[in-house]
C-alpha cells in the first residue's frame, strides 16, 4: 500500500492483556501486528498514570499514535504527520461506538464478553470489515476524492454562507457587503478555473453549481475555506456588531448544531470557529 496514506495502521486492543480484537496495518514496512498492541497498551497505561492530562497523540520521528479508549479498550490509529487529527480521532470515536453497540451481546457487558473470548480474531470479522470500510472511505489515497464528498463538502460550505449572510442590513449595506466579498475573493478565483466560476451577488454566495470532477478535491477545499474566511471578515467589517453577533447565534451556530457530525467528519468546524468567533 502506498506510502502516501494517512493512516498507516490500526488497532482495537483489550486495556488489561493487551490482546488484538483487530489489527490492520496499511504501510509497506513489515509491523508484528501482536507484538505492537502489548507495547501500545502499556504504552498508554504509562501516560495514564504519570500525566495529570489525559493525552490522546504522541509523536515519533515519522508519525502519530492516535487513540480514543474506554475503561477496557483502547483504539489507535497510526498516522502520518500531515494527517488531519481532529478527522482521525473523529473516525476512532465513531468506530468506537460502532462497536459497542453492534458488538457487546444484549444480554451481557464488555468485560465479561471478553473474559469469555479465547482471542480468535475472526470473532470480531464483521467489525474489522466495518473498520475497512470506514478507513478506506475517508482515506485519501490520491489527489482527487469520491465527487460525493465533494459535494458534501459544497452543501455545507453553501449553507454556512447563506447562513452568515442572512445577517440583518440595510440593502445599502448589502451592496457595499457584496461588493467587498467580490474584492476579498479574488485569491480563491485565481486558485483554479473552477473556482472562478463561483456567482456572487446581493442574494448571496452560489457554489452548488461547480463542477467537482474538474477540480482537485485538496484545492476544492483550500478554496471553500479561503472563501469562509472572506465572507465572514467582509460580513464582520461591514455590519454592526449586533447584527454579525445576532447572526451568529441566529443563524450560523443553529446551522453548526444540526449539521456538527458532518462538520467534523471534514474537520470544517475548525474552519467555523477560526473565522467566525
Amino acid at each position: 500500500m502506498s506510502g502516501r496514506r494517512a493512516i498507516q495502521g490500526i488497532w482495537l486492543i483489550e486495556r488489561g492483556s493487551g490482546r488484538n480484537l483487530i489489527a490492520k496495518a496499511y504501510t509497506d514496512i513489515d509491523i508484528d501486528m501482536d507484538l505492537i498492541a502489548p507495547f501500545l497498551s502499556a504504552t498508554h497505561t504509562f501516560i495514564d498514570r504519570a500525566s495529570s492530562e489525559e493525552l490522546q497523540t504522541i509523536d515519533t520521528e515519522s508519525n502519530r499514535y492516535v487513540w480514543v479508549a474506554n475503561e477496557v479498550l483502547l483504539f489507535v490509529m497510526v498516522v502520518s504527520k500531515g494527517a488531519r487529527l481532529g478527522h482521525m480521532r473523529f473516525i476512532l470515536e465513531y468506530a468506537l461506538a460502532e462497536f459497542m453497540r453492534n458488538e457487546v451481546p444484549k444480554n451481557s457487558d464488555l468485560s465479561t464478553m471478553l473474559k469469555r473470548w479465547h482471542g480468535t480474531t475472526s470473532t470480531f470479522k464483521h467489525f474489522e470489515e466495518y473498520v475497512e470500510e470506514l478507513v478506506s472511505q475517508y482515506e485519501s489515497t490520491d489527489e482527487s476524492l469520491t465527487a460525493g464528498k465533494a459535494m458534501d463538502c459544497l452543501a455545507v460550505y453553501s449553507h454556512l454562507f447563506r447562513a452568515i449572510l442572512r445577517v440583518k442590513v440595510p440593502k445599502k449595506t448589502r451592496i457595499k457587503l457584496t461588493k467587498k466579498i467580490r474584492q476579498l475573493a479574488k485569491p480563491v478565483f485565481e486558485l483554479d478555473p473552477v473556482l472562478s466560476e463561483i456567482q456572487i451577488d446581493d442574494n448571496g454566495v452560489e457554489i452548488l453549481h461547480l463542477d467537482v470532477s474538474k477540480i482537485n478535491y485538496r484545492i476544492l477545499r483550500q478554496g471553500l475555506e479561503m472563501m469562509l474566511q472572506v465572507v465572514a471578515d467582509a460580513t464582520r467589517k461591514t455590519v454592526t456588531k449586533t447584527a454579525f453577533r445576532n447572526m451568529i447565534f441566529g443563524q450560523a451556530m443553529p446551522y453548526v448544531k444540526r449539521d456538527i457530525k458532518r462538520l467534523q467528519l471534514y474537520y470544517i468546524l475548525d474552519d467555523v470557529v477560526r473565522y467566525l468567533f
